[in-house]
C-alpha cells in the first residue's frame, strides 16, 4: 500500500485511496466499527491536501483538520459522525502498523479529536466558514435540490440571484471577499531532490574547456577599440567576414554573406556576448564593457555570468514574434528556461526528454490563461518556437552546461508523440552537465528556492525518501538512501526497510529500499535476498558495523524506467478542490 505522493500524482492517489478505503471497509466489518465511510474518505483527502503524507498524523492535523478542512471543505449531514470516523481511521492505521515514526502516539491523536470536536461543531454551524462549493451544496441539499440535475440547479441559482430563494448573503458575501483575497499564482516552491554537486577543480576544468565560452572572450578580445556598426546596428560585412574568420564560424555561409545577419553563427555570439554585458553599442560603435575585462581571466565568474544571459539571449532571437507576442505562448525565453532547468535538477541532472518541457510550457501557458491557447497557435509558429528553444539549447551546448542526445526508441517516441499532440516529436533529450548542475543550484539559491543538501533527507520517512528520489537520476537517488540507512544504527535501519518493504509495491521504491538494505552489511543483506524471493519473514537484526559502498559505480539508466504506471482506477476518480484549508 502506498501512502507517499508526489506533487499532482492524484491519479496515483486516486488508485492508493480507493485500495486503502476497500481494506478500511474489511477492517471496519471484522472489527464491527460502524461509520460513516464518506467520512474517512474526507480525512484521507485533507491529508493528500495537506502534504501527501497519508500515514504522518500529528496532533496538530488532526486539529487544522476538525477545526478547518471540514467546515469549510466537507459537506456534513451529520456533525456527530465526523468523530467517530476519525476514530477509527487512527484505528484502522494503527492496526496495519502504517504511521510513520514521526506520527503522534496514537492516544495523543484519540485525544485531540475529543479536544477538537467543539471546534468542528462551531465550523459547522457558522457558513462564513465554508468555501463557494460546498456553501452551495448545502443550499441546493436544504432546498431539496438534486446536484445531479442541471436544469433544477440552474433553477435555483436564478431564483437565488433574484432573491427569491433562502440563502444566507451575509454569509456568501464574507466568502466571496475571502475568495477574491486569494493569491492567484501560488508562490513558486518546487521540492527538488538533494543533489552532490561537483568539486571546485572540476568546475574550473570544465569552464576552461568550455568552447563557447572561449569564442565569446575572442569576440570580446576582438572588439578591443571598438567596431563601427551600420545605420540599422549591424556589423558591417567586412567586420563580421573578419570575425567568422577569426573564430572559424560560419564556413558554409561566408561566400554568400551580404550582412551580417546571413552569418547565423557570428550574429548568435554577438547577441550573446551583448546580453552578458561582455560588449555594448555605444553612439554607433561595438565596445568592450569595460568592467566585464577583469572577468575574461576569472573562468567560473564568467562561465556563471555567460550562463545566466541564456533567457535574455531568447529574447532577441526575433522569429516567434510573428503575431506581436514575444514566443508562440505569449511566454519569454526568460520566463520559461527557468521551468527546464528545475525539470533537470529534480531528476538531478537528467536525462529529460525536450517534449516534456514543451509540454510544461503549453500547460503553464494554458493554466494562466483560464483556457487552451496552444490549440491556438498555427503550425508555423510553433515550428518557430521550437527553432528558438533549439538555438538556445545549441548554445548552452557549446558553453558545456548541458549535453543533448536524441532517442531513437520506437516505444518512446510515440510516447513523446502522445505528449506533444504532433506526430514529429522532437526527440532530443537533455541532460545537465556537472557544470549546468552547479550553475542551476546557485541560481535556484538566488531565487529564494529552497535546494536540499545530499543527506537532508536522513531523517525523514523512509517511504517520503524513496518517493523524492524515485525519479531522480539512480546514482543520486541511491546515495541518499545510502545517507539514510548510515544516519541510524545498523538494527533500526533494517526492521524500518524490512518493515517498508512488506507493503511497498512500487517497484522504484523497492530497487532503492533495497539498496539501502545493502548499505547497512551483512543483516541487511540477508533480509534483502529475502525480499528478492518474495519472502516476509520476521527479521531481528543485530546491530553491526554501517561499511561504506564500496562496490562498482552504478550505471545511468532510462528516466522513464521503474515507474508506477499511470493506470487510471475504474472506480474513483480523483477528488477534486483539495487544497488545504487555512
Amino acid at each position: 500500500m502506498r501512502l507517499v505522493f508526489t506533487p499532482g500524482d492524484d491519479q496515483g492517489y486516486a488508485e492508493a485511496r480507493s485500495r486503502l478505503l476497500e481494506q478500511f471497509l474489511v477492517w471496519a466489518r471484522r472489527r464491527r466499527v460502524e461509520v460513516d465511510t464518506a467520512l474517512v474518505a474526507a480525512a484521507v483527502d485533507y491529508k493528500y491536501a495537506r502534504d501527501r503524507r497519508l500515514g504522518r498524523w500529528t496532533r496538530a492535523h488532526i486539529a487544522d483538520a476538525l477545526g478547518m478542512w471540514f467546515p469549510r471543505k466537507v459537506t456534513v449531514l451529520e456533525p456527530d459522525d465526523v468523530a467517530p470516523a476519525f476514530h477509527a481511521l487512527i484505528d484502522f492505521l494503527d492496526d496495519h502498523d502504517w504511521f510513520d515514526p514521526q506520527s503522534s502516539p496514537v492516544d495523543a491523536l484519540h485525544r485531540q479529536v475529543v479536544d477538537s470536536t467543539p471546534a468542528l461543531h462551531d465550523g459547522l454551524a457558522d457558513e462564513r466558514n465554508y468555501d463557494l462549493g460546498k456553501f452551495w451544496g448545502v443550499q441546493l441539499h436544504r432546498n431539496g435540490v438534486d446536484p445531479a440535475d442541471p436544469v433544477a440547479v440552474q433553477r435555483f441559482l436564478d431564483r437565488a440571484g433574484a432573491g427569491e430563494a433562502d440563502v444566507d448573503r451575509h454569509a456568501l458575501a464574507e466568502i466571496m471577499r475571502r475568495d477574491a483575497a486569494r493569491p492567484e499564482r501560488p508562490e513558486w516552491n518546487p521540492e527538488l531532490p538533494p543533489v552532490p554537486m561537483p568539486s571546485a577543480a572540476t568546475l574550473v576544468e570544465a569552464a576552461e574547456r568550455s568552447e563557447g565560452l572561449d569564442l565569446l572572450r575572442k569576440l570580446t578580445v576582438w572588439v578591443r577599440a571598438g567596431r563601427r556598426l551600420t545605420s540599422d546596428g549591424r556589423l558591417g560585412r567586412a567586420d563580421a567576414l573578419d570575425l567568422a574568420a577569426h573564430l572559424q564560424l560560419d564556413h558554409l555561409y561566408r561566400e554568400t554573406a551580404r550582412t551580417s545577419d546571413d552569418l547565423p553563427e557570428v550574429s548568435l555570439l554577438l547577441r550573446w556576448a551583448r546580453a552578458a554585458r561582455l560588449v555594448r553599442v555605444v553612439r554607433g560603435r561595438l565596445l568592450p564593457v569595460k568592467s566585464a575585462g577583469p572577468l575574461l581571466n576569472r573562468p567560473i565568474e564568467l562561465w556563471r555570468r555567460v550562463f545566466e544571459s541564456v533567457g535574455r539571449l531568447g529574447d532577441n532571437l526575433g522569429g516567434t514574434d510573428v503575431f506581436g507576442a514575444p514566443s508562440l505562448f505569449g511566454m519569454s525565453m526568460s520566463e520559461a528556461f527557468p521551468m527546464l532547468w528545475v525539470g533537470l535538477y529534480g531528476t538531478g541532472g537528467g536525462p529529460v526528454p525536450l517534449e516534456h518541457f514543451h509540454r510544461q510550457v503549453r500547460d503553464t501557458v494554458n493554466d494562466e490563461a483560464g483556457c487552451v491557447v496552444d490549440d491556438l497557435a498555427g503550425d508555423v509558429e510553433q515550428r518557430l518556437w521550437r527553432r528558438d528553444v533549439t538555438a538556445l539549447l545549441d548554445a548552452c551546448e557549446l558553453l558545456g552546461a548541458i549535453e543533448l542526445t536524441e532517442t531513437l526508441d520506437a516505444d518512446e517516441l510515440d510516447e513523446l508523440a502522445r505528449i506533444a499532440h504532433r506526430d514529429d516529436p522532437d526527440p532530443t533529450v537533455v541532460t545537465l552537465t556537472p557544470m549546468g548542475l552547479w550553475a542551476v543550484h546557485e541560481y535556484l539559491l538566488e531565487q529564494g528556492v529552497h535546494v536540499p543538501a545530499p543527506g537532508e533527507l536522513a531523517d525523514e520517512d523512509l517511504e517520503y525518501v524513496c518517493v523524492r528520489m524515485s525519479g531522480v537520476r539512480q546514482e543520486v537517488a541511491e546515495a541518499e538512501l545510502a545517507a539514510w540507512a548510515r544516519a541510524r544504527a545498523t538494527g533500526d535501519a533494517v526492521r524500518e526497510l524490512d518493515r517498508f518493504l512488506r507493503r511497498c509495491e512500487v517497484p522504484a521504491h523497492r530497487a532503492l529500499a533495497l539498496h539501502a538494505l545493502g548499505e547497512t552489511g551483512p543483516a541487511g543483506r540477508a533480509v534483502a535476498a529475502r525480499h528478492r524471493l518474495h519472502v516476509a519473514e520476521p527479521v531481528v537484526a543485530a546491530p553491526g558495523p554501517r561499511p561504506h559502498w564500496s562496490g562498482p559505480a552504478p550505471a545511468p539508466r532510462d528516466p522513464a524506467a521503474g515507474r508506477p504506471p499511470e493506470t487510471p482506477h475504474p472506480r474513483t476518480p480523483v477528488r477534486q478542490n483539495l487544497e488545504p484549508a487555512g
